[in-house]
Formats: C-alpha cells, structure tokens, sequence
C-alpha cells in the first residue's frame, strides 16, 4: 500500500516515507509479535523435543511457519506432549494473520475514503510543517501558497462538509477534523513538531482561543492569526507577540485601487516606518522616460527592487542606477506612501513640458524631469 504522502522536498519526503513504515510497525506490532514468538517458540521446542529425526533450529522454525498456514512438513508426533502443539499453532497463527489483514483492509478503506483516522495517521508523519486552522476560502488560499513554495501542510477544519475539503485531498494535504479550541484536536495535527501555525478561520474568539492554545502546547512555533477587528489584532499582536492580520486592513488596499484606478499597494512595516509595494508601467509621454534608477533613488526614500525591459524583456532585480527607463518598462517599488505618489504623478501622461521646483533635495535643473518634485498642477501631499 503506498501512502499519500504531502508534496514535499526528496529528503524529507524520504523520511516521511521511513516514519510511515515506523507507523506500519506500531500498528502491527502485537500480530507481528504473536507471529514471531509462535514461529521461534515453536521451532525452539520442536528443536529439542521433537525425536522423529533431529532437527536444527532454522529447519524446526520453517516447519512451525509451514504449519500455521496448515502445510506441515513433519509428521505428527507420538509425545503427547507435543501434539496440542500441532493443532494450537495453527489457530494461533491464522488469527494473527486474520487481525493483520482486517487492520491492513481497514487502512486501504481509509485511504480510500480518506476518512478522520488515514489524514490524523498522515498528520502525526510530519514534521517541522505548518498548519492551517480553517479551510475556507482564506485558508485554501495560504495552503496553496505555502504548496507552491513546497512546503508540509496540515489543516484543521471543523466542518466535515466543507467544500473546498476535496481539493485538499486531491492535493495531498492531511485534513484533521475536530475543533481547533481543543488541544487534544491540535495535537491530532502534530502541533508539538510544527513550524508555524496559522489561524485562519472566519470567527475571531476561536482564532484568538485557537492560537493561544497552540502557543501553549508549542511556545517554539509561530503563530499567525486572522482577526477582523484592527483594534484587537493591534493589541493582540502586542500583548501576545504574535502577528496578527486584520482582514479589514489588508482589504482597504485592494478596495482603494479598484475605486481610484491605481495599483494595489501592499503596506509592511520595515525598521518601524510604513512603506508600500507597488508596481509601475512607465507612461510613454510620461515625465518617467529617459530617467535613470539613480535618479529614482537619489532621495533615499525610494527603492527599485526589480526593472523588466519592455523591449528586451530581460528583468533586473536589485537594477544599476545607470539604467535608464523607457516607454512601457515596469518597475517594483518600495516606498512610504507620498513619494510613491509623487512618483506616480510623474507617470501621468504630459501634454507639454512642466518644470519642477527643487523639493526632496534634489536640484530642479539637475535632471529634465528628475524626481525634483511635484508638478505645478499636482496636488499637495502630506
């Protein structure tokens, strides 16, 4: 039976497939052990009491093996002693054999079916993985995510019925089915060996319950949690040392853009300051053409992360400051929110020259259109 093991690199995969066999082990170890000491016992015994013709052990150990699959190769024996012994092995041995063969058709079943004991068996073979608590729509979308980047995931969901619980299976992925508040449900999914933990569900007292229990039972994992109250994830985050991602917040951006037209900026913290990440389309008649990375960059504020050519189509991640910008070129920023601003002002499409006064200290006449500042029609930042 090959398991379905969660898509992970070759050697942890590899180990995963060890710790499985392991698993196999456990399962079977009481019919494994009535079954080795029947056949070791038995040939021991027949080794020095059986006296129709000596036999050595490893020959007395194959009879005894023969003889619980009723095929004996010796023949009955005279010592009285010795004859409940041929008829006990058998009865013994096939009920060993029995027991084995009902846990190996009960495994196949739940594999197939991939009921709560297969994925609780494939949760407890992973290690230094993530799990995601809630598999939503929010929380699909991160199991794929952290799939992509091929990494071991488990979720935990309360709803049998979910119904994106399919595609989790169909990707591999262990699904626990219990109530992520309970410590006995997060220990079903390994959370003593896990990476990081991810609350994702759409209930904020059962993220916030959901993560304290987790840091409790794991204070080296790193917890992650889903709120929808920003006032709460700002304390949360504070009094907990544990990230939390206001919903609300991180949807304003998107909403933003769709309303104004711009792009969507994603806000991150970064040496205590708020900066975003945008990318740009340099405008053909824009005020961006004929600029370099340099003069970009010449205040301090703003950073050119990555620069894909629109004639060549090569990119350059981390560009020169001699590159120069032309028509169509698209450029990854990260920057506070008002010189991304003032630079997407710059973008806009020019009907005529405009002349820039000298701001963010850089000289008016030191570049035709460098960032010196906003153009005279702009509005004012800040």
């Amino acid at each position: 039976m090959r398991p379905i093991i969660p898509r992970v690199r070759a050697p942890v995969r590899l180990l995963m497939y060890l710790r499985f066999v392991r698993f196999l082990l456990w399962e079977f170890r009481w019919p494994l052990v009535v079954f080795g000491t029947l056949v070791l016992g038995g040939g021991l015994i027949l080794h020095h009491f059986y006296d129709h013709g000596r036999l050595s052990f490893a020959r007395a150990c194959h009879a005894v093996f023969l003889m619980i699959f009723l095929e004996s190769s010796l023949d009955f024996p005279d010592e009285w002693y010795l004859q409940p012994l041929f008829f006990l092995l058998p009865i013994v041995g096939l009920g060993a054999i029995a027991d084995s063969v009902v846990r190996l058709a009960f495994l196949v079943f739940t594999r197939k079916q991939n009921l709560p004991e297969w994925n609780r068996m494939l949760a407890s073979l992973c290690r230094n993985h993530f799990i995601v608590i809630g598999a939503g729509k929010v929380g699909y979308q991160v199991i794929k995510g952290l799939l992509e980047m091929r990494e071991s995931v488990v979720a935990v969901e309360m709803a049998a019925g979910a119904p994106l619980l399919s595609e989790l299976f169909d990707r591999g992925v262990p699904v626990v089915q219990g109530n992520a508040r309970m410590a006995s449900t997060l220990e079903q999914a390994g959370v003593r060996q896990a990476r990081a933990v991810i609350v994702s569900t759409s209930d904020d007292l059962t993220n916030l319950d959901a993560a304290v229990t987790a840091r409790d039972l794991n204070p080296d994992a790193r917890i992650v949690l889903r709120l929808f109250d920003e006032t709460l994830a700002t304390k949360v985050a504070g009094a907990f040392a544990m990230p939390a991602i206001s919903t609300s917040q991180v949807a304003a951006p998107a909403f933003i853009a769709a309303a104004t037209g711009r792009k969507i900026y994603q806000g991150f913290q970064l040496a205590g300051q708020q900066v975003h990440l945008t990318d740009i389309t340099v405008c053909t008649t824009g005020r961006l053409v004929g600029m370099t990375v340099g003069d970009l960059q010449s205040d301090k504020r703003i950073n050119i992360v990555m620069h894909q050519s629109s004639g060549s189509g090569s990119v350059h991640v981390n560009p020169d400051a001699e590159i120069a910008l032309e028509p169509d070129d698209t450029i990854l920023v990260i920057a506070p929110m008002e010189p991304l601003l003032l630079l997407e002002s710059m973008n806009q499409p020019q009907q005529c020259p405009v002349h820039f006064p000298a701001k963010l200290g850089v000289a008016a006449n030191s570049q035709p259109g460098g960032l010196g500042g906003a153009p005279a029609n702009a509005p004012a930042v800040g």
